[in-house]
């Protein structure tokens, strides 16, 4: 049966007296199926070595004093924190164990217990934003379940019908978690970076447009864009005042030249992606 595993391996979850940055590693692997193509299998590999290595960073936190004295849950701090979840490298490597072929996914990551402290506290007293992150978290939980359906599904599928529909259906189910993952993450930027870099920064905005034209592509129907939209369109800064025009200069006089902001790649920023920017299948 085709069913993704997990493996773990920690770098020192210890108790720190002064917070500092923890990098943790973490692997998943798929065994190959004879109807899975490898993009398939690294894609389910890489879900799996990121919903671990979420939970290694959630332990990790409860133990931390900036982070326990906000009493929160570890389910809060999982919700909560996956945006902050900077992925240092990632790795794919292919086995063959007997007549199966195994895909493995190694990530390292680096998670600031100070910074998810701060995103907590910002949260928290957004609560448009923190009702939108608990329902996109149940929301991804309950697709994987149905994913892990689906596998199993697909691996007694016996006509080609049956094939084409469940790999259909399972392509599906990924689009929206990759969708709802990439939405997260726009909530996170907008609420942690946005007040550090201001508002006009046109750096933060054309990140956040990129983060949501991915979600988009993968899931045009996505209920939680629009929301996620308006909280944006909300917090607009008003337009900046303009200089009074000299007195006798001509009414045509011509424009400064305007310039469309293009949104940037969220995986070519110069700081690490987050596990929510991580795309379906890994290319290293």
């Amino acid at each position: 049966m085709c069913v993704a595993t997990m493996l773990l391996a920690v770098s020192g979850l210890g108790t720190l007296a002064l917070a500092e940055p923890r990098v943790v590693t973490a692997s998943g692997e798929y065994r190959m199926g004879e109807r899975d193509t490898r993009e398939d299998a690294i894609t389910l590999a890489t879900e799996a070595a990121k919903r671990h290595v979420l939970e290694q960073v959630a332990t990790y936190l409860e133990s931390v004093t900036v982070v326990r004295d906000l009493d929160v849950t570890r389910d809060e701090i999982r919700t909560y924190s996956a945006g902050m979840v900077a992925v240092l490298d990632r790795r794919v490597t292919t086995r063959l164990d007997g007549e199966t072929i195994v895909v493995r996914v190694d990530l390292t990551a680096q998670v600031d217990s100070d910074e998810v402290a701060r995103a907590i506290t910002a949260l928290r007293r957004q609560e448009d934003a923190r009702q939108e992150l608990v329902a996109l978290k149940a929301e991804v939980e309950q697709l994987e379940r149905q994913l892990d359906a689906a596998n199993q599904a697909l691996a007694r599928a016996t006509t080609p019908e049956e094939v084409r529909q469940l790999g259909k259906q399972r392509q599906d189910l990924l689009n929206k978690m990759q969708s709802d993952t990439l939405v997260s993450q726009a909530w996170t930027d907008w609420m942690i970076l946005g007040p550090v870099l201001a508002f006009s920064s046109a750096a933060t905005m054309g990140q956040l447009q990129a983060l949501i034209a991915q979600a988009r592509e993968y899931d045009p129907s996505n209920r939680h864009i629009r929301v996620v939209q308006q909280a944006i369109a909300a917090r607009q800064p008003p337009a900046p005042p303009q200089p009074p025009t000299p007195p006798g200069a001509p009414s045509h006089a011509p424009r400064m030249p305007t310039y469309q902001v293009i949104p940037q790649n969220p995986l070519s920023l110069s700081f690490p992606p987050t596990l929510n920017h991580l795309p379906q299948a890994a290319t290293r």
